[in-house]
This record gives structure tokens, C-alpha cells and sequence, in this order.
């Protein structure tokens, strides 16, 4: 929209003339669109930071039961490390597209969904971390005979396990193993805390994700032929139980009505005698 500018003139310290020009109405400038490539990528490395993060705490509950293998610790290692990086990588992409001043509305709020669910996982993350370096140093696997908790899904007569072979080798592997933790915990917390002193994103003041995409569309015409189709099933399947049990009614009426009538002949025959 054109506006017509107000033109007018003031007087400074001098006495020269400053001429100013003022707008009634202001077009807004927040008219840069974020490339679409990028925001796929964004959305990409979002969807799989929240995949790695489900996959640990997943795993990470069988930690000190009957279940917990090293193999299990080494799995999770190499999932929190993935995470790890996932996350340093969406941080290098999605904070300075959230620092743009000139970002259109539409990306600006969709931005702010994927920042509020990037946060999320990492807090999460963290969370787990913490839970995972208590039960590791509370369940040692490689310093001899170890209890674990006996959760009743494998290994029933088991309370403990012992490791027969136990060498300074072992033992400075898993002091290793928690430094390494503890040292993932600090980078966790570090990447966390930067992202939460650039951005100034209020979780609840972020929209709904109400946006619709082709194959949601699809799957809902999908679903609603697949529906009329099941409504036709069930009424054509309703109508035969429901005479099947009108019926039914039928005869137990019947059969209860006989019973009093003879009950009440009974009683008659008895009365006269």
C-alpha cells in the first residue's frame, strides 16, 4: 500500500531548517522468505534429534535390571553421540535463521515450532544423561560380582552376574566410560544453555501447528471412502443382530410367561385340594 508522505520542517540549534517526512501508515517489512531447502533441512535434523532421543530413552530404562549389558552401554553411547551431533549441526542452521529481523510471519512461527521442539529434545536429553551416569556409577558391569534389579522379563534366577576376568584394564575402562558420560552431559548442558542466551523463544507464546500437508489431505480422503464403506458394512451387518436379538427377546418372554402361568396354576391345583 502507497502512502502519501506528511512533509514538515523544524528549526535545530543553528537555525537551519531539517526537513522531515512522516507516513501515516507504515507497510510491513517482514517480507523474507527462509529457503525452502533450508527449512527442509531444519525440519529434517529436528525430526531425527527427537528419533535418537525416543531411541534413548527407550534404552536407557533397562539400565541396572537384568537386561543391562555393556553392549546396551555401548548402543547408548553411540545414540547420544548421533544426538549429539545432530544437535550441533541444527544449531549451526536453524539459530541464524531465528535471528533474521526481516523473516516473514508464516516462516518466523514455524521457525519458532521447530526451535521449541529442538529445545525440548535436548532438554530431555539431558534429563536421561543424568539419569544414565547415576545408574551407571550405581551398577558398575566391570568391577567383579554386581547386583542388578530384577525386573522379571529375562533371567529370572538371576539377582547378580560376576565377571571372572577382572583386570585394571576393565576397571580404568569404565572410569573411563563415566568421564566420557559426564563429559557429554557438560557439552549437552553447554549447547543448551547457548541456544536459550541467543533465542528469546517463550514456549507458550508459539502458535498451533495447524498447517496440512498433501499426504495428511490424502490419508484423510483415505480414511473418510474407507469410512463410508465401513458405515455401509456395519449397517448392513446391525440390521440382522438386531432382528437376531429382537427375536431372542421374543422367546425369553415367552418362555418366562409359560413359567408363571404354570406357577400360577400350581398354585390354583394346591389352593383347591
Amino acid at each position: 500500500m502507497m502512502t502519501s508522505p506528511v512533509a514538515g520542517c523544524i528549526s535545530n540549534k543553528g537555525g537551519n531548517l531539517v526537513q522531515l517526512t512522516s507516513f501515516s501508515l507504515v507497510q510491513d517489512c517482514r517480507t523474507e522468505k527462509i529457503d525452502n531447502n533450508l527449512k527442509q533441512e531444519i525440519t529434517k535434523l529436528t525430526g531425527d534429534l527427537n528419533h535418537e532421543t525416543a531411541q534413548y530413552c527407550n534404552l536407557a530404562v533397562a539400565l541396572g535390571g537384568s537386561q543391562d549389558t555393556l553392549d546396551l552401554r555401548d548402543e547408548l553411547k553411540h545414540i547420544r553421540q548421533r544426538a549429539f551431533e545432530i544437535a550441533r549441526q541444527n544449531k549451526q542452521k536453524l539459530i541464524p535463521a531465528l535471528r533474521k529481523k526481516n523473516v516473514c510471519e508464516e516462516d518466523a512461527k514455524q521457525l519458532e515450532r521447530l526451535y521449541n521442539m529442538f529445545s525440548s529434545c535436548l532438554e530431555l536429553l539431558e534429563v536421561e544423561l543424568f539419569q544414565t551416569l547415576r545408574l551407571q556409577k550405581m551398577f558398575p558391569l566391570q568391577s567383579g560380582v554386581h547386583f542388578l534389579i530384577n525386573v522379571g522379563t529375562s533371567e529370572p534366577f538371576l539377582g547378580c552376574k560376576s565377571q571372572i576376568n577382572i583386570s585394571e584394564v576393565s576397571l580404568q575402562k569404565e572410569s573411563e566410560e563415566i568421564n566420557l558420560l559426564e563429559r557429554d552431559i557438560a557439552d549437552v548442558h553447554d549447547l543448551l544453555f547457548t541456544i536459550n542466551q541467543k533465542i528469546a523463544v517463550q514456549p507458550w507464546a508459539a502458535a498451533t501447528y495447524n498447517e496440512t500437508s498433501q499426504q495428511d489431505e490424502d490419508c484423510k480422503s483415505e480414511s473418510s471412502t474407507s469410512g463410508s464403506t465401513a458405515s455401509s458394512i456395519d449397517i448392513t451387518m446391525v440390521e440382522p443382530n438386531n432382528k437376531r436379538k429382537r427375536w431372542l427377546c421374543v422367546v425369553i418372554m415367552t418362555f418366562v410367561a409359560v413359567l408363571l402361568s404354570a406357577a400360577i396354576i400350581g398354585v390354583c391345583l394346591g389352593l383347591l385340594k
